[in-house]
Order: C-alpha cells, then structure tokens, then sequence
C-alpha cells in the first residue's frame, strides 16, 4: 500500500469515529447536523477515479449507518455525492490544473473553494433528510434542515481548511 493510501485509510477511520460519537449526537435546534466526514469526499485529489470515488463515499455513508443505526440512509447520500462531485469539481477549477490537484481554499481560493463545497454539501444534505423523511410533504422543514445541516457542516469545514492551508 503506498503512503497516500495509508493516509486516507487513516483519515477514514478517525473522520468516522469523530462523527459517530461527538457530530451525531448533536442536533441544533432540532433541525441542524454536522456531517464533517463528507470533508474527506469534497477533498479527494482530482485524480481520483470514480469508481474509486464511489467506493470510499460510500463506505464512509456505511460506516455512519451502521454505528447510528440509520439504514443506508447516509450510504446513499454519500454515494450521490461521491457521483457529483467531479462534475462540480471541473465547474469550479481552473483549466489546465494537475492531476494532483486537491481542492482547497488555497488551490481554488477561498470564494470559488466555499461556493464548491456549499454545493456539494447541499446536494448531500437534500438527499438525506429526502430520504430520511421520505417524503417533501413539509417543503420548510426540509429548507430549514438542508440549510442549518449545510451551515452548521460548513463551520466546520472552513475551520478544518483554515487550520489546514496555514500549514
């Protein structure tokens, strides 16, 4: 295994457990959830295949459900966004970048690097509290959860990138 693998394999697990046993017991209000392991997702290298993008959303999506006891809810989440996330990656980078490109405040600047993970962190919270509820019965509810969950998961990511582009 090379030393990048290792890295992710290691990020994967303490992602994992930082999730399940402190960000989802917290719910603000009743309606917003930190779901900081989609980080990992949004910032894979560009290179990443998707295949190889599925796989790790969506054991990350697996792990979660399996601790939370949510039945493939944060899989398929997880998945979506695993699937979009190269298509908004190209919408959002410059043309001509490397291969080993990694999304970042620094590689993409702060504004387009927000709007990037805003996106993908929307997409990733309407597909979970859709498939949550099972319904859009409630358009408001839905709003406000996929809102405060994208805010509240957006703290967390621009502290982790902050703390992690002064390195």
């Amino acid at each position: 295994m090379t030393k990048n693998t290792l890295i992710r394999f290691r990020n994967f697990v303490l992602l994992v457990l930082v999730q399940v046993l402190i960000f989802s017991r917290i719910h603000l209000f009743g309606y917003a959830t930190a779901c900081i392991y989609i980080i990992f997702i949004i910032k894979l290298p560009r290179h990443t295949t998707r295949n190889e993008l599925l796989i790790w959303s969506f054991l990350f999506g697996l792990c979660v459900d399996m601790f939370c006891n949510t039945p493939g809810i944060n899989a398929a989440a997880a998945t979506l966004l695993g699937f979009v996330r190269n298509p908004l990656l190209s919408a959002f980078a410059h043309k001509g970048i490397p291969d080993d490109f990694i999304p970042g405040a620094r590689s993409l600047k702060w504004s387009r690097y927000i709007v990037y993970s805003v996106l993908c962190t929307s997409i990733f919270f309407t597909a979970l509290f859709i498939l949550e509820a099972f319904t859009v019965a409630n358009p408001l509810m839905l709003l406000i959860s996929v809102v405060s969950s994208t805010l509240l998961t957006m703290l967390f990511t621009i502290v982790t990138e902050f703390f992690s582009s002064r390195q």
